[in-house]
């Protein structure tokens, strides 16, 4: 059976846990597997870059997961380093400008301090959360790179709800095997060019 989209995967789920009247609830399994995936994965296909016109205040990306690296693409760029919200207001406890040195997370975003006295950009790698399936979105990178992961990642879930076969044991070792295999697969590929020392404050590119 193809697992190439959203709908090949519910009726593999389906085909797999051998009873039609489930189909209605793959849709819950599958969202619930996603969910662990965004919390498990580290790989290389699911990060990102953003740039971004910098303000005292810029917003994240809508597939934002985690910050990796904020920069302000300066010559040579400046590596902005990060405080908490209430260490920046402290620090930064009179209001200056001039060129960002520091960030923070806040609600509804990041907070660059001091706030930028000039026009500039900031770039940001990340880690996106996944585009969920649907009937709509049919599939996406994780799908078309590891079915399989979908397919006992969804498998567990239905498990937890009371699905109660046999074969539980198994599904779930399998599953664990392949989230290792492509952490382990995603950190080879970052340390094969091997590791080099970064400047805490600048970097030129």
């Amino acid at each position: 059976m193809a697992l190439d989209s959203y709908s090949d995967l519910v009726a593999a789920i389906v085909d797999r846990m051998n009873d039609a009247s489930l189909e209605a609830q793959a849709p819950e399994f599958i969202r619930l597997a996603e969910a662990s995936f965004n919390r498990r994965l580290f790989n290389l296909e699911s990060e990102g870059t953003a740039t971004i016109a910098a303000d005292a205040s810029i917003p994240l990306p809508t597939d934002f997961l985690t910050l990796k690296t904020i920069w302000l693409d300066t010559d040579p760029r400046t590596l902005l380093q990060p405080m908490s919200q209430d260490d920046l207001s402290r620090y930064y406890a009179v209001q200056t400008t001039g060129k960002p040195q520091n960030y923070a997370f806040a609600a509804d975003g990041i907070i660059l301090a001091p706030s930028p006295d000039d026009t500039y950009t900031v770039t940001m790698t990340y880690v996106r959360s996944l585009a969920p399936l649907s009937e709509v979105n049919t599939t996406n990178w994780l799908l078309e790179k590891h079915p399989d992961l979908y397919l006992y990642g969804s498998l567990v879930e239905a498990e937890i709800r009371g699905w109660n076969d046999e074969r539980a044991g198994l599904i779930n070792s399998r599953l664990e095997g392949i989230i290792a295999e492509i952490n382990q697969s995603g950190l080879k590929r970052r340390t094969a060019g091997g590791m080099r020392m970064r400047s805490s404050v600048q970097e030129r590119i």
